[in-house]
């Protein structure tokens, strides 16, 4: 518990100290917006929800970057926030944020790896009006801003009227889902299904114990793996966060390995796309993508060893070989993974699987997503 919460707190401490970058899109943020806030009960019995969220958050982003709206792709900010965790406070709602809108995918699969589950008591209305009240929603209703709440207690627990929380959401032109995690009919009568229709949105129940990942050995698997080794090698950080960016991205590699070899080449797919993985805040590529003046502007102190003392053009020149080799190894990745995905679905059997955290994002951000006028592809 003491090493999960010294994470959260380096982790904040890092948020704060870096200069992130914030480009024309998340300054001007147009209709093509997705906001997602994740509501997850850490009580003791949701070690298999923590994992699921660990495990299909790069399935989610994934099918996210199939969404464009008005010709321009999908950007998805994620939200995250705790509850039920016994060591925070009454007072608190036993809530915590745990980040704020970012579309830094490193540090949000860094924040899903840090939780531990800790009983406690779960306040779903508590959760829900903190989010609202706390989160930096972009005032724009014709974006998809979307909260996805999943425990197993009952919902109307807490000092927070449940429905004045759901109704709030509603009034904001927010859509609230609700995800019980156990049997459909207790979730009825356990106010989660009344909880969604308040919050005009969608309600599910899933095993969070379930595991719908069969691993099938394919020959695209050390290829994948191989690409994505040398597509990390393309970045470069910048400034006094950039070394710590950067193993980070190392890091979250070898703990999407360690939840199985299609998390982790799910997550190679994540990152060879270049508008749902992009780091201009510490990446000296992006940086110069998402602002042509930025070599310029740099302080030669600020730059990597390799850049050091080089002439404007030489800088550029580095800059352009990573960029385009970068490109190389996203396209490379993307063509193995779709041989990839037909290898499996030749071999694999058909069996139904069960509903699980990833699966009811992805089948309401399809559905409510469209509504708002996002166009998928196949």
């Amino acid at each position: 518990m003491k090493k999960s919460m010294l994470t959260l707190l380096c982790l904040g401490m890092l948020c704060l100290n870096a200069q992130p970058f914030m480009g024309p899109e998340r300054e001007n943020p147009g209709h093509n917006v997705v906001q997602l806030a994740l509501l997850l009960d850490v009580s003791n019995s949701m070690d298999g929800l923590i994992d699921q969220a660990k495990s299909e958050l790069w399935s989610i982003v994934n099918e996210v970057s199939k969404a464009s709206k008005n010709g321009h792709s999908a950007r998805l900010e994620i939200a995250l926030y705790e509850y039920g965790r016994e060591t925070l406070t009454f007072q608190s709602g036993y809530v915590r944020k745990l980040l704020d809108y970012t579309s830094d995918l490193d540090t949000i699969s860094e924040v899903l790896f840090s939780l531990k589950t800790h009983g406690g008591e779960e306040f779903c209305g508590a959760v829900i009006t903190k989010s609202l009240e706390e989160l930096k929603w972009l005032s724009n209703d014709s974006i998809y801003r979307v909260i996805f709440i999943a425990g197993n207690e009952p919902f109307n627990q807490g000092t927070i009227n449940y429905s004045s929380s759901c109704a709030n959401a509603a009034e904001k032109h927010i859509i609230l889902n609700t995800i019980h995690c156990g049997d459909s009919m207790v979730g009825v009568k356990e106010f989660w299904k009344e909880g969604a229709s308040i919050g005009k949105g969608e309600y599910f129940f899933i095993n969070q114990n379930s595991n719908n990942y069969v691993e099938i050995e394919t020959p695209y698997d050390s290829l994948i793996d191989a690409f994505n080794d040398s597509m990390n090698g393309t970045y470069m950080g910048y400034g006094t966060a950039g070394a710590t960016y950067k193993m980070n991205q190392i890091t979250q590699d070898m703990n999407a390995k360690k939840m199985g070899k299609s998390v982790a080449i799910k997550r190679a797919s994540s990152k060879s796309n270049k508008f749902a993985y992009s780091n201009a805040k510490w990446d000296v590529v992006d940086a110069s993508a998402a602002d042509t003046t930025w070599v310029k502007k740099a302080k030669d102190e600020e730059l990597p060893a390799e850049m050091k003392g080089k002439s404007i053009s030489e800088k550029k020149a580095i800059i352009l070989k990573k960029e385009k080799d970068r490109g190389t190894f996203s396209k490379n990745i993307a063509t193995l993974n779709r041989q990839r995905e037909a290898y499996i679905n030749s071999r694999r059997q058909t069996v139904k699987a069960e509903r699980t955290l990833g699966t009811a994002l992805i089948s309401a951000i399809r559905r409510q997503a469209m509504v708002k006028g996002f166009v998928f592809v196949q």
